[in-house]
């Protein structure tokens, strides 16, 4: 990888080749076939997910030396964990309109895979370098924006979940992640600029998006497959 072109479009390539909307549990949420109780499933173990997202963003932060991209991960840190609108109380949202209560939520087991996925997310931000966490981040929030879009028009099509709050989660990551994402580019293609390092970024954004598969995979299993 001999240029920041060429180093961009290696880790845009293991994000594509492992997008989680070309997973079967996606690809079966598109199509209107998720059973109520898969869907629910989902919305618990993946509220866990949510839950720790933020503090993979605070690992990065606090192992990022220069303070401008500090200032940078800080903003998004911020938009996720500020006020009445944190991004845990808009999938509270998303949850309770599928009928499970904030309790149901606390109390969910985690299945193995999204422990496993929630793991890997924290090895990455925490143990490796800041460039790596940045990596890492941006291989999920890069998709979020597609995934939230197709989210919504499933809810609205096939779920009957058509109201605003329910869908804040989803209609707030479809804008708010272009941004977050492009950050992360940034960063990136500005400091990321030995081979070394750049070698490190591409996998730690495999891994991380390999382990949002993982999450996927588990809830597959548990509530698709299982049915």
């Amino acid at each position: 990888m001999t240029d920041s072109t060429t180093f961009l479009r290696a880790i845009d390539l293991v994000v594509e080749q492992n997008k989680m909307l070309a997973h079967p549990f996606y690809q079966t949420w598109s199509m209107g076939k998720l059973s109520t109780e898969a869907l629910s499933g989902y919305a618990k173990q993946y509220y866990r997910f949510v839950q720790a997202f933020p503090t993979f963003l605070s690992a990065t932060h606090s192992n990022t030396p220069q303070l401008s991209l500090r200032q940078e991960l800080l903003e998004n840190l911020i938009e996720e964990e500020r006020g009445p609108e944190n991004h845990p109380d808009l999938w509270l949202r998303f949850a309770r309109a599928l009928g499970i209560s904030l309790s149901e939520l606390d109390q969910t087991e985690l299945l193995p895979e999204t422990g496993e996925s929630i793991a890997t997310l924290r090895t990455l931000t925490r143990d490796g370098s800041h460039l790596e966490g940045v990596a890492a981040l941006y291989a999920y929030e890069s998709q979020i924006p597609e995934v939230a879009r197709v989210k919504i028009d499933g809810l609205r099509q096939f779920y009957g979940i058509t109201d605003g709050d329910a869908l804040s989660f989803f209609t707030v990551h479809q804008q708010a992640d272009v941004h977050h994402s492009a950050s992360e580019r940034a960063i990136l293609e500005r400091h990321a600029l030995n081979p070394e390092d750049r070698h490190s970024c591409v996998e730690a954004a495999r891994r991380s998006a390999r382990s949002l598969l993982k999450l996927l995979d588990g809830v597959q299993r548990a509530f698709v497959e299982r049915q």
